[in-house]
């Protein structure tokens, strides 16, 4: 039984689902229209966070139709019936995060991208030590996580890269592979 206090932090792409949302996305507004990649070039050079932004206004994601990690969505379930507080925590857009969490229906809370902040990496790692003080559970799958898995007191993988894979060997973890 997991006790009350218990918070778990996912990453959403490469780990709750088995794509990326922002390349994916990308990718779909290319596809309306060839010349679209230069849109792309443009709000990149206007910084990650405006293209994730922006690209999300122009596409629409349903997230019924994601590649879920079946195995590990079925542990979050589980782990937010016995009392964990999940939180989704993901570089995608708030628009994206926000329809996944509404959809799934298991998360307290979530922390995405914002027109300012790309949430990988050192800046999921601050924002999520910073709000759970007193140490949480992280769930991700690549080398990008490994700033946050460092902040976390307990590490999960879920499908890693072959990087992260070796990065976190001697470090203690759940593995989740499908």
């Amino acid at each position: 039984m997991a006790d009350n206090d218990e918070i778990i932090c996912v990453d959403l792409d490469g780990t709750l689902i088995r794509s990326d949302l922002s390349w994916d996305s990308a990718k779909k507004f290319v596809k309306k229209n060839l010349f679209n990649v230069f849109k792309l070039v443009f709000w990149y050079f206007k910084g990650v966070p405006y293209l994730k932004y922006r690209v999300a206004k122009e596409v629409e994601v349903d997230p019924s139709a994601l590649p879920y990690n079946s195995d590990f969505l079925s542990y979050l379930i589980q782990r937010k019936s016995e009392g964990s507080k999940i939180y989704l925590a993901t570089g995608s857009t708030e628009k994206y995060a926000k329809q996944v969490a509404d959809y799934l229906q298991i998360f307290d809370g979530v922390f995405a991208s914002d027109l300012k902040t790309n949430l990988v990496g050192k800046n999921k790692a601050q924002k999520l030590a910073k709000l759970f003080t007193n140490g949480f559970t992280y769930a991700g799958n690549s080398v990008d996580d490994l700033h946050v898995w460092k902040k976390s007191s307990k590490k999960i993988l879920v499908n890693p890269s072959e990087k992260a894979r070796k990065a976190m060997r001697s470090v203690e973890h759940t593995l989740y592979k499908s």
